[in-house]
């Protein structure tokens, strides 16, 4: 137990990690490899730039790292678990770096024939914020496992957002129609099964939800709200032109 009293360790734990690591691999590779696959077969529309390119492969890194972490965790190799995570810190520094330049990439082509689409950019700033809040708190809580590993696991369930709304949005659509509610349900439904999937697990394995969990998830929610709310803002889109240098329609 930890200071708290909280279980640290239980003997479900290693199998719960490996079923993250691999459900976040194939979320990403449903949700990702369709528009690959056009991408490789030259009908993306428009060609990658550096930055997108980037941003993939380091995305990927993050995963494998991920893969990596847990497995040495499983190992007991704890030391190793340990100096590979403060190489972590430079690649987490590299997610939110190229996701925010890929997508502001992204939006000013695509606002060259919808200029609507800005109100999307509310998205990815909700996700990379979280993952750019969530790991360097994780790592300066890292003699910490219990909260450590709560925080990496909210940090990248974020940025589990994107492959999942790939995935299940039009699903999602044809059950939630339109308007704010279907916005919400689309974007974040992946993110929000994540969550509950960790304090559910908290709750049959301890007989209590962490402290991280009961902190961030309505902080969590809030932001979600909020985001949604300046979507559908009529300032939202203006300001983004403006901050991204896109031309007023």
């Amino acid at each position: 137990m930890d200071e708290t009293g909280f279980v640290v360790r239980h003997r479900w734990d290693n199998a719960f990690w490996l079923g993250f690591v691999a459900t976040s691999w194939l979320a990403v590779a449903m949700g990702f490899l369709p528009p690959a696959m056009e991408r490789y077969a030259g009908q993306a529309p428009y060609a990658a730039p550096t930055i997108l390119v980037a941003h993939v492969f380091v995305y990927f890194a993050w995963l494998a790292l991920l893969t990596l972490q847990v497995t040495l965790v499983n190992r007991r190799r704890i030391a190793w678990h340990q100096n590979v995570g403060i190489a972590g810190m430079g690649l987490a520094i590299l997610v939110v770096a190229t996701g925010f330049g890929a997508e502001i990439y992204s939006q000013r082509f695509w606002a060259q024939t919808d200029p609507e689409n800005v109100r999307f950019f509310t998205f990815p700033l909700f996700v990379l914020v979280v993952f750019a809040i969530c790991v360097p708190l994780a790592f300066r809580a890292r003699r910490q496992p219990a909260v450590h590993k709560r925080l990496i696991y909210l940090g990248t369930a974020a940025i589990m957002g994107g492959p999942y709304q790939r995935w299940w949005g039009g699903a999602i659509d044809r059950l939630t129609g339109t308007g704010p509610f279907n916005t919400w349900a689309h974007y974040y439904a992946g993110i929000n099964v994540f969550i509950l999937i960790g304090a559910g697990f908290d709750l049959a394995t301890r007989g209590t939800v962490h402290r991280v969990f009961r902190i961030a998830i309505p902080l969590l929610v809030a932001g979600q709200i909020a985001a949604i709310v300046i979507w559908y803002s009529a300032w939202w889109p203006p300001l983004v032109r403006t901050w991204l240098g896109i031309a007023a329609p």
